[in-house]
C-alpha cells in the first residue's frame, strides 16, 4: 500500500495493525483492517474491527475498508459537481452500507458484522468523521484540544453494532466541519487500543505518535509502528490492535 503526501494541504496519513496476543495463541488471523488512500477527489482514513463472534470476522472488516473507499469516490465526485449545495452525509453512509452488503456476498451479512470508522477530507477542504460500532474516533486540535465523536457505551461491554448489524444511519455518529485545520490531526482506534488509553492523556499519545512516526518514510513508519503496536505497554489486553492517523502539517 502507497502513501501520498500533497505539497499543496500537506496532508499526511499513516497507519497499521498487528494480530493480538489471545488470536495468536489460537492461530487465528487478525481481524482488524485498516485503509488509507489519496486521489484527486481528497483523501480518507478508515479502521474496522470484524467482530471476533462472526465467522468471517475478517473479511467483513476488510471489506468494511473497501467499501468506505468505494462510496468514498462516489459521494466526493457527487459533491464535486453540486457545488451549490452540501450533499447529505447520510448518502454516504447508506452508500456504505449498500457496497459492503454487496462485496460481502455470497457470505451471509450476519455471519461479517464489523465496526466502520473513517475520516475524509475532500479536495475542497471539507471534513467528516464518522463512527459506527466500538473503537475511538478523535479531532485533536492545534492546540492540543479534543472532540471526540464517539459515543459511551450502553449494556454489556461486548455489545457493539457495525456493518451488518445497524438497520438506519441513525447508529453513527457523525462530524463534518467546513475544513480540516493546518495542525490538526484525526485519531482512528480498534477497541484494541481504544480500550486501554487513558482519556487525559490522549492529546499527547497522538502528538507522540505524530513528532515519533509522521515525518518518517512511509515503510519506515508502517514497520516502526508495527513494531510499537506489538509492543504496546498493556500486556494483559489480548485484542487485535489497529490505528490510522490523517493529519493536516503545519
Amino acid at each position: 500500500m502507497t502513501e501520498t503526501l500533497s505539497t499543496l494541504d500537506n496532508l499526511v496519513w499513516f497507519g497499521a495493525s498487528v494480530t493480538g496476543s489471545q488470536h495468536q495463541k489460537d492461530k487465528r488471523p487478525n481481524e482488524d483492517a485498516w485503509m488509507g488512500d489519496r486521489h484527486k477527489l481528497g483523501t480518507f482514513i478508515v479502521v474496522s474491527d470484524g467482530l471476533g463472534s462472526k465467522p468471517n470476522a475478517r473479511q467483513g472488516a476488510k471489506t468494511a475498508c473497501i467499501a468506505v473507499k468505494q462510496a468514498l469516490r462516489h459521494w466526493l465526485a457527487i459533491s464535486s459537481k453540486d457545488t451549490n449545495h452540501d450533499v447529505s452525509s447520510k448518502l454516504l453512509l447508506r452508500l456504505i452500507h449498500v457496497l459492503w452488503s454487496l462485496n460481502i456476498l455470497p457470505n451471509a451479512e450476519t455471519d461479517s458484522a464489523a465496526t466502520c470508522l473513517f475520516a475524509t477530507v475532500s479536495a475542497s477542504g471539507k471534513l467528516a468523521i464518522a463512527q459506527l460500532g466500538d473503537g475511538l474516533a478523535v479531532l485533536r486540535e492545534p492546540d492540543g484540544s479534543l472532540h471526540s465523536i464517539t459515543s459511551e457505551r450502553s449494556g454489556f461491554s461486548n455489545q457493539t453494532t457495525g456493518l451488518g448489524i445497524a438497520q438506519s444511519t441513525k447508529d453513527w455518529q457523525i462530524l463534518t466541519r467546513p475544513s480540516l485545520e493546518k495542525g490538526s490531526a484525526i485519531f482512528l482506534a480498534t477497541d484494541g487500543i481504544a480500550d486501554d488509553l487513558q482519556r487525559d492523556r490522549l492529546s499527547d499519545f497522538i502528538a507522540m505518535l505524530l513528532r515519533d512516526f509522521g515525518t518518517l518514510p512511509p515503510r519506515q513508519r508502517w514497520q516502526a509502528l508495527s513494531h510499537e503496536l506489538r509492543e504496546f505497554p498493556v500486556p494483559n489486553h489480548l485484542d487485535d490492535k489497529t490505528l490510522a492517523i490523517l493529519w493536516r502539517r503545519s
